[in-house]
């Protein structure tokens, strides 16, 4: 057997039993997964990929904190929020977890190959890849949240419609969906949250889109805003809103699906005609070359 071979298998067992240990040890911070606030409402999800590496990356935050990255880290925090990782990472964290994947990914080329360029490459790789996936993950739950806005407002326009103060609406809305983990609903419970700390409404509303960094959620709050100020009923732009959200959301299944069958020709053209033409056209080339 190759030597290559060798010890990139005993390496890749080796890290994987260090991980295993590594994430047996930690704690859980609930039995169903996830971060809980005061009143047992799940505020964010675990990323085990997080907590696994969490020893690692955190004996690199005090050199982290004191390296002069402030616009990077207010946009890394950002990314952070909008993915609802807030409770378990910092920015400073998430720099120490690049370094720490760069380290790792840099030790594994070392190990593999000879040529210092490709070292370099998988080293930057390994600093690149936290980094996509944090960004994966605020895509991720922007796109839950873009699908359960529509019947969540409708539920809202309901309760509105029966005579509960919006407040009371959101509150209700929070319990019905407690156990869910939507994070829609997360964001309507931080947005309650604020307002019962003494913030007014307007601004609850806008702190809440800077969070979620939507556009559909900046369009439904600032209709929400200027509702209020043109003393316009709220049941009814509520319902106005749930009708738009869901004919968006058809419009935008549709246009997916137009495009599903675009993406699907390239391949269809490489590799699905290529194979018919052989199997319809093999036979009759095989007897034209033997005669």
């Amino acid at each position: 057997m190759d030597a290559g071979l060798i010890k990139f298998t005993g390496f890749v067992l080796f890290f994987a039993g260090v991980s295993g240990l590594v994430y047996k040890m930690l704690p859980r911070t609930m039995p169903g997964g996830g971060v809980k606030a005061d009143d047992d409402f799940v505020i964010a999800e675990e990323s085990r990929f997080v907590l696994m590496f969490k020893p690692f990356y955190r004996m690199l935050t005090p050199i982290i904190k004191r390296v002069p990255l402030s616009n990077y880290k207010s946009k890394m925090k950002k990314h952070i929020v909008t993915a609802g990782m807030e409770e378990q990472v910092t920015p400073d964290d998430m720099i120490g977890f690049q370094a720490t994947i760069m380290v790792l990914f840099g030790m594994l080329g070392i190990m593999l190959l000879n040529s210092y360029i490709l070292i370099f490459l998988l080293g930057v790789l390994g600093l690149g890849y936290p980094y996509l996936w944090l960004y994966e993950k605020k895509k991720q739950r922007q796109e839950k949240i873009r699908l359960s806005m529509p019947d969540i407002v409708d539920m809202l326009s309901l309760s509105v419609e029966a005579g509960l103060a919006f407040n009371v609406a959101v509150q209700r809305i929070c319990d019905i969906y407690r156990n869910d983990k939507d994070p829609f609903v997360v964001e309507l419970y931080l947005m309650d949250k604020n307002i019962k700390f003494g913030r007014s409404r307007n601004e609850a509303l806008k702190i809440m889109a800077e969070r979620v960094d939507l556009m559909e959620l900046d369009s439904f709050v600032s209709t929400l805003i200027q509702a209020e100020k043109m003393g316009s009923s709220i049941s009814t732009v509520l319902k106005s809103q749930a009708e738009r959200m869901r004919s968006e959301r058809f419009l935008r299944a549709e246009r997916l699906g137009a495009q599903a069958s675009q993406k699907l020709l390239l391949p269809m053209m490489l590799f699905i005609f290529p194979i018919i033409f052989i199997v319809i056209f093999g036979p009759y080339l095989i007897q034209f070359v033997t005669g």
